[in-house]
C-alpha cells in the first residue's frame, strides 16, 4: 500500500512539473537575434522570478502552522535551492565555452529551474 501511494505521489509530481513546463513556455516565443532573445528572456525571467518569490512568501506563511523549526528549515532549503539553481545555470553557461549563446542558455536554465521550484512549493505547502 505504501509503495503504491509513493508511486502515485511521484507520478502526480512528475505530471505537475511536466504540465507547468509545457503550459508556461513563454521563452519559446523569444526569437530572432541573440540580442532580441536576450531582451525577451530577461522579461520572462523577471516574471517567473516574481512568481517564485510570491509563491515562496505564501509557503512561508503556510509553514508557520508547523512551528519555528519548519519555518527555519524552509528558509534554509530556499537558501540552498538558490545556490543550487545558480550553480546549475552557471554550469549550463560554461558549456557554451564563452560563446554568445551562453548568457541565454543560463537564463533559460534559470527560468526552467525556477518554474520547477514553483511547482514544488505549491504542492508541498498547498499554496496557489
Amino acid at each position: 500500500m505504501q509503495l503504491a501511494l509513493k508511486t502515485l505521489c511521484l507520478l502526480l509530481l512528475c505530471t505537475a512539473i511536466g504540465s507547468a513546463t509545457a503550459t508556461g513556455n513563454e521563452e519559446s516565443k523569444c526569437c530572432c537575434t541573440t540580442y532580441d532573445m536576450s531582451v525577451c528572456l530577461q522579461k520572462v525571467d523577471k516574471k517567473v522570478d516574481a512568481e517564485q518569490s510570491a509563491t515562496y512568501q505564501k509557503a512561508l506563511i503556510a509553514s508557520q502552522k508547523f512551528g519555528d523549526k519548519a519555518l527555519d528549515d524552509l528558509k534554509e532549503a530556499e537558501t540552498q535551492w538558490l545556490a543550487y539553481r545558480d550553480a546549475e545555470c552557471r554550469a549550463e553557461y560554461d558549456r557554451w565555452g564563452g560563446g554568445s549563446g551562453g548568457p541565454n542558455a543560463r537564463t533559460i536554465c534559470k527560468i526552467r529551474t525556477t518554474r520547477q521550484r514553483i511547482v514544488e512549493l505549491k504542492h508541498r505547502y498547498h499554496v496557489h
